[in-house]
């Protein structure tokens, strides 16, 4: 067993838009799955999520990082769509907590759509935007299922905003590289 398959990392897809060749390929593909990781580590979360949206076909790239809970799901690899809670636009630095009864009843929640019978379970909701320098927009890094049924809390919604901010730091930095 692969030390990445013993974390629980799973799905690894590069945006294509802040990929410029193979060298930079490999840290973006690193951030992002690390990016995950953190952010269920910090929050205690079994389920982390990163879409990351590209300019040249318009669909978002999925990394995840999922604990051991989520074994069965381990190979589980959707065509994201970046329909329902996981297209939502949020404005950079708002953080959504939700708890498994207010994703219910959101309007954007959607069951997963034709994902319904695949898409592994989620019980709450915990997202925010990742942006770089003058608010642009890179993806949505999103928290399901709080370890010991717990909800998500306040101090959750600081680490992962927090750690939103660095990513997208460190998202600038390899798109400025580029540029340069």
């Amino acid at each position: 067993m692969s030390d990445q398959h013993k974390l629980g990392e799973v799905g690894t897809e590069i945006a294509p838009e802040i990929v410029p060749d193979e060298e930079v390929a490999a840290k973006v593909d690193v951030l992002l799955r690390q990016a995950c990781h953190l952010a269920r580590c910090l929050t205690g979360a079994e389920q982390g999520a990163m879409a990351v949206h590209s300019t040249t076909d318009d669909a978002p790239r999925k990394y995840f990082s999922l604990s051991t809970a989520y074994e069965p799901w381990h190979d589980y690899r959707p065509d994201p769509k970046g329909l329902g809670l996981h297209g939502l636009e949020l404005p950079p630095g708002e953080v959504v907590r939700l708890t498994q009864d207010e994703v219910e009843a959101h309007p954007a929640w959607q069951s997963f759509g034709d994902q319904a019978d695949s898409h592994p379970p989620m019980r709450g909701w915990l997202a925010t935007a990742v942006c770089g320098d003058g608010g642009y927009r890179y993806g949505l890094l999103q928290l399901s299922d709080k370890a010991g049924g717990a909800d998500f809390t306040p101090e959750d919604e600081t680490r992962i905003h927090e750690l939103a901010q660095l990513v997208g730091a460190a998202l600038d930095a390899l798109r400025f590289t580029r540029a340069g």
